[in-house]
């Protein structure tokens, strides 16, 4: 069924003059001049063949079917701008995919965010979740937070962080264990008779041991986790030491929730690096992001040591 419709350019010119309680007011907001705002409202009249508008001089007033007609006009009138605006937000909202692994993503990505917010205001970050490496032909990824060497073909890979481990337990399990901060650092046989929780595998404690002077030293053995952000819990629960990358542990160590056992620690040929394919080289988009999250991360508290004064008593 087809609908019954006066000229819209003529409910317009009714609309304004109706809410703003004049023609010369009408056409300052329409921008056009008082005398075609009378001819569109004398052709509205005509098209409904009654008068809309009482006039007295240069004054005028809404008759009984001009007041019906003007809240539903001005009700469809806001709905066209509101659907107006909100397109034209969708057209200028920008959106970046960003992947990394649940643990990169949470602390190291999340907590800094609003300050590229701040830096962006019309981008849209959106974090794609995943262990597995960003397919950016297929997974609508842009730019991928990865640890390894950087060297994964097709792309542009920038380190944005050291990847190396370091022994931590909280403060509450040197206390338990008869230990004050003022111990620092314990020696490997000290440490080993703590409970030690592992990442992935026993094997990194064995490496640490055998960096640390003491190759084939028996160990309390815990639990094995998969995913770094899990284990960093565990050690804050006080539950045991655990081989953590710094850069993870940035703000436990900073409050004082995680403290160094340590400053013997494992380097690894490998690190942080922030990934995009070749084809995007020249996106301002990901260059922004790029310059942002280099900048964020070398704040203080991006990584720590032994020495760090954040982990003085």
């Amino acid at each position: 069924m087809s609908r019954q419709l006066p000229p819209l350019t003529a409910l317009r010119a009714f609309e304004a003059a109706a809410r703003l309680g004049g023609v010369s007011k009408a056409a300052d907001e329409l921008h056009v001049t008082h005398a075609a705002i009378s001819h569109q409202i004398r052709a509205l009249e005509d098209w409904f063949g009654l008068s809309l508008f009482d006039r007295a001089g240069r004054q005028i007033r809404l008759t009984e079917a001009g007041a019906k007609l003007l809240s539903p006009i001005s009700a469809a009138f806001d709905n066209i701008a509101g659907a107006v605006n909100l397109v034209c937000e969708d057209a200028n909202q920008k959106v970046l995919t960003v992947s990394a692994a649940p643990s990169v993503a949470y602390k190291l990505l999340v907590p800094r965010l609003s300050s590229f917010a701040a830096m962006e205001p019309d981008v849209e970050v959106h974090l794609h979740h995943s262990v597995e490496l960003a397919n950016f032909v297929s997974d609508g990824v842009d730019v991928a937070v990865r640890f390894g060497r950087g060297n994964w073909p097709g792309t542009v890979s920038k380190r944005i962080m050291e990847g190396f481990v370091q022994p931590f337990a909280s403060p509450s399990l040197l206390q338990n264990a008869g230990y004050a901060l003022a111990d620092l650092p314990l020696t490997p046989e000290q440490i080993a008779a703590l409970p030690l929780h592992h990442e992935d595998s026993t094997e990194f404690w064995r490496a640490w041991f055998e960096k640390a002077g003491a190759p084939g030293l028996r160990f309390r053995s815990g639990a094995v986790f998969h995913d770094a952000a899990s284990i960093l819990n565990v050690a804050v629960a006080g539950q045991g030491a655990v081989l953590a990358r710094p850069a993870l542990a940035a703000s436990e160590l900073l409050s004082g929730l995680l403290v160094a056992l340590s400053d013997v620690r494992i380097d690894e040929d490998a690190g942080y690096y922030l990934v995009y394919p070749h084809s995007k080289m020249s996106d301002p988009l990901i260059q922004a992001f790029e310059v942002w999250v280099i900048a964020a991360i070398a704040e203080p508290g991006g990584g720590a040591s032994y020495s760090d004064k954040a982990l003085a008593p």
